[in-house]
């Protein structure tokens, strides 16, 4: 059941009172979302992801700087406009952590925090005296994710630096708001495609390194440690079947999940690779439209086994979905019973 927005808003002002000034204006995003206009950035050439096909995708990840604002619907956070987290927030799935650490000068607060059975969504202010609203271009961090026995589960780091952990997250999306002088917020939002994310009960999110980019080019580097232990919210999960038969297509999974909805398929087609997300859609009964943020896929002779996480909640009460793939019939989805 879904609860009222007026006590989840209520929640956070009794909250708000505790907060220290520093992550005041991130926790303003809770009651209104911030539309900007966006640019995308640069490739980042220091990151290395944790797999192949992490590391296309990484690379290909944009920060974005917002400039112009305007009023809009309420939102925990991120101005990603995610439909399936929006749905998630507004069922309390959305976490106001504010937990701060401070490390060689520089003081990061993890303000909100997501996880499901697919995605991973972080904010955290960073206050430092390398932050120039006049001159901040770009502004990232490496860290790794371990689980409660302290065993790494994944990582985001640079060329130099050894990754001991599987790798769960892919399909990596940051975004750079409310740029002030010595202090700017991040938000990244992480897809586990090929798999279920493990459980983080009891796990820790270790950010090592803080990347401050400025608009001549230079780059200043930070290492430190800030550590950040991570809650473990319900993850809710419903299986989705197809009701009919579309030759070509064979649906292997679907689940939905609080923000997201993992679903893979075998098509008979090859040489399709990451292009076939922009060809793909997740279809409501109102006929609403909802786009993966890419795929990963797997080729053997003449098939491809295709995986997408499309932002759609278990919270929405549409019972059934349709998958609309290329020129294909669309497969019909509803729930398992």
């Amino acid at each position: 059941m879904k609860r009222n927005r007026d006590d989840l808003v209520r929640e956070e002002m009794n909250k708000e009172h505790q907060l220290p000034a520093s992550i005041r204006l991130a926790l303003d995003q809770s009651y209104a979302q911030i539309q900007k206009q966006s640019k995308k950035k640069a490739k980042k050439s220091w990151l290395k992801p944790v797999s192949a096909a992490a590391a296309a995708l990484a690379l290909s990840s944009a920060i974005l700087l917002t400039n112009d604002t305007a009023l809009a619907r309420l939102q925990a956070f991120f101005d990603l406009s995610d439909p399936g987290i929006e749905l998630a927030a507004e069922n309390g799935d959305v976490q106001n952590l504010a937990q701060a650490q401070q490390s060689e000068n520089i003081t990061m607060t993890l303000n909100h925090f997501f996880v499901d059975a697919y995605r991973l969504g972080l904010q955290i202010t960073i206050e430092s005296q390398h932050i120039s609203k006049d001159n901040l271009n770009d502004l990232s961090f490496e860290y790794r994710l371990f689980d409660s026995a302290g065993k790494e589960i994944d990582a985001l780091v640079s060329d130099t630096k050894a990754i001991a952990g599987p790798g769960i997250y892919t399909g990596l999306q940051f975004q750079l708001t409310n740029v002030q002088n010595n202090s700017a917020t991040v938000e990244l939002l992480a897809e586990s495609r090929m798999t279920t994310a493990p459980s983080l009960e009891g796990a820790q999110l270790v950010v090592e390194t803080v990347h401050f980019n400025n608009d001549e080019g230079g780059i200043t580097s930070v290492n430190g440690e800030w550590t950040f232990s991570l809650p473990s919210p319900t993850i809710v999960k419903q299986q989705y079947i197809a009701n009919n038969t579309v030759s070509g297509i064979t649906l292997n999974e679907a689940v939905v999940s609080n923000g997201s909805m993992h679903i893979t398929f075998t098509i008979d087609e090859i040489n399709i690779g990451e292009t076939i997300s922009l060809n793909t859609a997740l279809i409501d009964e109102r006929g609403q439209v909802f786009h993966a943020q890419g795929n990963s896929f797997k080729e053997f002779e003449q098939q491809t086994e295709v995986s997408l996480v499309f932002p759609y909640s278990v919270w929405n009460e549409q019972q059934k979905l349709s998958l609309k793939v290329n020129d294909y019939v669309a497969l019909t989805l509803s729930k398992k019973h």
